[in-house]
């Protein structure tokens, strides 16, 4: 079974809401990425606008299914790229057209990204 059959047989099953702990940290690219998560929220701050470009292209196959395990836990992720908020996926997000035409929990901040990216272009002058 791939990965997003897995996840679409976990998101439609009766997910108890769950509570989540983390304090981690990853690397990509050899930028650090790291993972907080408490009281059904999990947050992850990635250091450039380039770093989740990457992200995104490693997940993009299964991140409506995750985003749907996520609202089926009563769990949100929220993503933010150089302190900006870029995506909420899970049970708190709000589904634009992107989310709307994955059919999942999926909220993307266009603003946020821009934002972002602003930020970086800026940091480098």
């Amino acid at each position: 079974m791939d990965a997003s059959r897995a996840l679409a047989a976990i998101a439609d099953e009766d997910l108890a809401p769950l509570d989540v702990q983390a304090d981690l940290a990853a690397s990509i690219d050899g930028q650090e990425i790291t993972v907080e998560a408490a009281a059904g929220r999990i947050h992850v701050a990635v250091p450039a606008v380039a770093v989740g470009a990457t992200l995104v292209r490693r997940v993009r196959d299964v991140l409506p299914g995750a985003a749907r395990v996520l609202a089926a836990a009563d769990l949100t992720l929220v993503v933010r790229v150089r302190g900006r908020i870029v995506a909420v996926l899970g049970a708190e997000a709000q589904p634009g057209r992107l989310g709307r035409r994955l059919d999942a929990p999926v909220q993307v901040s266009a603003d946020g990204a821009l934002t972002a990216a602003v930020r970086e272009a800026l940091s480098t002058l």
